[in-house]
Formats: C-alpha cells, structure tokens, sequence
C-alpha cells in the first residue's frame, strides 16, 4: 500500500491535497502518506464490497446532484 499511496500523492489531486493538508499540520510526512495509504485501503474494501468500478469524477458529480438538489428544494 506504501508505494500505491505514493503515487496516489503524485498524480491524484484529491491524495495530493489530503497529504499537503496533514503535513502542514503536523509536519511528519510518514504520517501523512499513512493517513492515504488507510484512504485507499477503505476506497478499495468499499469498491470490492459493492462490486462498483471506481469512478474518479464521483465526488464532484455527487457534489453537483446535491446542489442542484438543494436549489429545487429552496
């Protein structure tokens, strides 16, 4: 999991900004690569238990049906 956190920091922007927020507050690095790799140890198990194909969009289309969601119950 070690190595797949690492690049999950370096090319996935979501990683990238978990690891930038945990180093910045406590400024150990290990920790933080620690905290992605238990992320995607969870997004994994959940994946593998709902038998859904990962979707990398997920979040921001999820965030955008909510919203419009909100705006047609305002």
């Amino acid at each position: 999991m070690h190595l797949s956190a690492l690049a999950a920091i370096r090319y996935d922007q979501r990683a990238k900004d978990i690891f930038v927020n945990l180093v910045s507050r406590h400024g150990i690095k290990m920790k933080a690569a620690v905290a992605v790799q238990r992320r995607l140890l969870e997004m994994t198990y959940t994946l593998f238990k709902t038998k859904i194909k990962y979707d990398k969009n997920y979040m921001d289309r999820n965030k955008s049906e909510t919203s419009n969601t909100e705006q047609a119950v305002a």
